[in-house]
């Protein structure tokens, strides 16, 4: 079976402001179909900061989301501004700006899409080396979040018990931790199920 892309006929946008941009395509199938309206949120890349510190320690944060109406366990993360120049640019502000932390060094542990059926950004998630406190956060004004470090086997039992719950954090964690288990960074320390 060959997939091939499908053609976008027309687009249209319904809404578009600082937050969120809506536009419906028609689009016509390789099969012959015509899909009217399919809808496709174009929206900024995120930035997802698995950090660690000199404890082999993960710096995970909370807040409120609203969409779900929850208090949300998660990574350091946040939208690539266009003030950032680039996507590690990007992860640096949202880890100093949401945590007050920075890190020694930093490395793209890889890029996924959020959500290919219906948006167009991608996740850019870094691992950043031997991170530490070394100011105050500054969060932005509708932002109110704390955050500690926690160890990896701590991690996994929010992530079990559905505490540390977004989807996406998720796959960023286990994107993270494939990328150190070549240097066995984290892996001497976590429990082995039996």
């Amino acid at each position: 079976m060959h997939v091939s892309p499908w053609k976008t006929l027309e687009s249209r946008y319904i809404h578009s402001d600082r937050w969120l941009t809506l536009r419906a395509d028609r689009c016509l199938t390789p099969e012959g179909r015509t899909i009217d309206p399919y809808y496709v949120i174009e929206a900024k890349e995120w930035v997802h900061v698995f950090a660690i510190n000199k404890q082999s320690e993960v710096l995970i944060t909370r807040q409120y989301r609203h969409g779900a109406g929850i208090i949300c366990y998660e990574l350091p993360c946040g939208e690539v501004e266009e003030t950032d120049t680039s996507v590690v640019e990007a992860a640096k502000r949202e880890l100093l700006e949401e945590t007050g932390c920075e890190a020694a060094r930093i490395e793209l542990a890889g890029s996924s899409f959020a959500n290919p059926g219906r948006q167009t950004n991608r996740i850019h998630s870094f691992i950043c080396y031997d991170t530490a406190t070394v100011r105050e956060p500054s969060p932005d004004e509708n932002e109110v979040l704390d955050f500690e470090f926690i160890t990896i086997n701590e991690l996994f039992k929010l992530i079990e018990d559905g505490t540390f719950s977004q989807s996406l954090h998720i796959g960023s964690v286990f994107l993270a931790l494939y990328r150190l288990k070549a240097t066995e960074y984290l892996f001497r320390d976590i429990a082995r199920p039996m």
